[in-house]
């Protein structure tokens, strides 16, 4: 963070629930466990460039996560199992024209059905809180695991394109083309 920049404050608010997730607002208290994922080589192979991220940078992103919360009600949120411990994140990023479907899992819960559980949960929520705005994924190429996901869930390819210089596969959800 800057000198001189203030942290923003925050209550933690419920956004979902799953049978083995929930899905919560952020709290400044949240960067070490997020660090914890974010600063794990293998998590990061296919994210933000494929590189681990310093704690500087994962406070950055979540005050970011707490000022789009407020702002307009939908970020990538915190993802917890039902004891509270944080598994990843997920939520959208994107624009008021269109928005992403994005999900981090914590490395040790890969395997277990989490991402389908949650990416599911994720579109039944932008369904029941979005008007006209199309659901997209971009997924890294080579990251098969995570397409498979979105296939699992009814995403449709639609081709590929460049994002912030890594080569993704797109995705459109075919109930809000």
């Amino acid at each position: 963070m800057e000198r001189g920049a203030r942290r923003i404050e925050a209550q933690r608010e419920v956004v979902l629930r799953t049978p083995r997730l929930t899905l919560t607002s952020w709290v400044v208290d949240d960067v070490g466990a997020l660090h914890e994922v974010h600063s794990d080589p293998e998590t990061m192979e296919f994210v933000r460039h494929g590189r681990p991220e310093s704690r500087p940078e994962v406070e950055q992103l979540v005050d970011r996560y707490i000022a789009e919360h407020a702002a307009r009600g939908w970020t990538k949120w915190r993802l917890a199992d039902l004891d509270d411990r944080l598994v990843g994140r997920a939520g959208f990023g994107g624009t008021s024209d269109s928005r992403g479907l994005s999900y981090l899992i914590r490395r040790s819960r890969w395997g277990r059905g989490l991402a389908t559980e949650i990416a599911e949960a994720l579109v039944g929520w932008h369904l029941l809180h979005t008007v006209a705005v199309p659901l997209r994924a971009i997924v890294a190429v080579g990251n098969d695991a995570s397409a498979r996901v979105l296939e699992k869930i009814g995403f449709d390819e639609d081709g590929k394109e460049d994002f912030d210089g890594t080569m993704c596969r797109a995705f459109v959800h075919p109930d809000t083309a």
